[in-house]
């Protein structure tokens, strides 16, 4: 793998996860308001904008903003839209840590054929790993250089 694409992705995972440790906490505090609101805990006091809320309501609009966390979570690894790159993120939090742990994979489609780049985190470090299942030996820094000038490009713009 080329030092720049290793960069790149370690910068981007970075700043991902730097965004997720915000929203990790929203995500948190979320989901204990759900809890309690289905118990049917009285929140009124802690949280004012509920009084205006039925519980029903409450619970609505929790349920939503939980969805939406999620859904930050997941677009923080995002690339610009300009690249070509195929993204699958899942993420899953562990009990005691405070940062979700994230898989994402990012599909590249080469003339010479597919690079995979898996980034891989636990907590602050993050692992990044090419995969070239598909391109012959002699083709994979061709490859991977092509991938390289794609993320260079999406740098410029």
């Amino acid at each position: 793998m080329t030092p720049f694409i290793q960069t790149y992705f370690e910068r981007k995972a970075n700043g991902a996860l730097k965004q997720s440790l915000e929203r990790a906490c929203d995500l948190s505090h979320f989901k204990q308001v759900k809890v309690r609101l289905e118990a049917g805990e009285d929140l009124s006091k802690e949280l004012p904008q509920l009084k205006r809320l039925s519980k029903k309501d409450a619970l609505v609009i929790v349920k939503t903003l939980i969805k939406r966390c999620d859904t930050d979570l997941n677009d923080y690894w995002t690339l610009p839209k300009s690249t070509e790159a195929k993204l699958i993120v899942a993420h899953k939090s562990y009990k005691g840590e405070l940062v979700p742990r994230f898989t994402a994979n990012y599909q590249f489609k080469t003339q010479l054929g597919q690079v995979e780049i898996k980034v891989t985190t636990q907590g602050r470090y993050v692992f990044v790993s090419p995969s070239t299942k598909d391109i012959k030996k002699a083709n994979i820094e061709l490859a991977l250089r092509e991938v390289d000038k794609q993320l260079t490009l999406v740098a410029f713009r």
